[in-house]
């Protein structure tokens, strides 16, 4: 039998910055207040134009950043601090988007739910609208493998009694995860091929298959500014290039022959409509670049980097 563990594992933060310092900032004024008794934390800049590093090791000198040479995407980025957190021991490993505000106690409340139960792969918290704290940004979500691929479950929806309780789900958002390191032993890391979005969906669907649980859970709580670094809530961004190409990807690696013509049938019987209705508010580009992204997917072209502004020129 192994040895009783004599102190709370321990966690380590990754927060992962591009071209996002001030967020990265105010995210890392409410991580240090955090009051789990083992926990650190590091910081992944993805290639952005200016070098945080100075301002935040004045600011913060206990945390460590890692620089990378260009932008590795939300996947890749994520891995790095992956990665080093594993090296450092880290039981647990809480991925969180630099646009967030935590509350002291979301790493104490995360890692109990995760202790209750060594299947539990990942852990999510209950994730709030910044603007808004009466809402809830995203709670969970499910695969559906319509017409977004996914549903997401409390989108803007008020914080009442829906979102009080533990409870098991396909996937929760790469928002705010607590993940455990043997799981990422088991499964591996966020897949690169995503570069942003649906990695936490893909991830989450793998470690359900190899026989994980995925938990949301409420009582740890954070605040989301939301989707900065790719267009805010606007319709026409490379969210929806990204997002289409990424819904291909995860329908070829993991739908069955009947979720794979579903999604098909889904996507020629909605995108003409989608199309029309967008074009009523001059959003229409926004569903050309979703399709687009599906066909690169299909015919496996790689991202168009330099052309979405995810990398500089210069940066090959």
């Amino acid at each position: 039998m192994g040895e009783a563990r004599t102190s709370p594992p321990k966690v380590v933060v990754v927060i992962l910055n591009w071209n996002g310092l001030p967020d990265t900032l105010q995210c890392l004024e409410s991580v240090v207040r955090i009051d789990y008794p083992n926990f650190a934390t590091v910081v992944v800049d993805n290639g952005s134009r200016v070098d945080p590093r100075p301002e935040i090791e004045t600011r913060f000198p206990q945390v460590p950043c890692i620089r990378l040479p260009r932008n590795l995407g939300y996947a890749g980025g994520n891995n790095v601090g992956i990665r080093y957190a594993l090296d450092l021991g880290a039981d647990y490993v809480f991925i969180l988007n630099n646009d967030t505000i935590v509350e002291p106690n979301v790493l104490r409340a995360a890692v109990a739910v995760a202790e209750s139960d060594p299947r539990i792969a990942a852990v999510g918290v209950k994730i709030l609208a910044w603007e808004d704290p009466t809402r809830i940004w995203v709670a969970y979500g499910h695969v559906t493998y319509r017409q977004g691929l996914v549903r997401l479950v409390g989108y803007y929806w008020p914080d009442d009694f829906r979102f009080t309780r533990v409870r098991d789900v396909d996937w929760v958002p790469g928002t705010a995860m607590l993940l455990r390191r043997q799981a990422l032993l088991d499964i591996g890391l966020f897949d690169d091929e995503y570069f942003a979005y649906h990695e936490d969906v893909d991830w989450c669907t793998s470690a359900r298959k190899a026989g994980y649980r995925i938990v949301f859970a409420p009582e740890g709580r954070i605040f989301h500014k939301g989707h900065g670094s790719s267009g805010g809530r606007r319709f026409v961004s490379l969210r929806q290039y990204l997002a289409g190409r990424n819904m291909v990807l995860f329908v070829r690696k993991h739908g069955t022959p009947w979720q794979k013509a579903k999604f098909v049938c889904f996507q020629l019987a909605t995108l003409p409509l989608q199309y029309l209705r967008r074009s009523l508010t001059g959003e229409q580009e926004g569903v050309v670049l979703k399709v687009r992204g599906m066909l690169d997917a299909m015919r496996d072209r790689p991202i168009p980097l330099v052309e979405l502004g995810l990398r500089e020129r210069n940066g090959e």
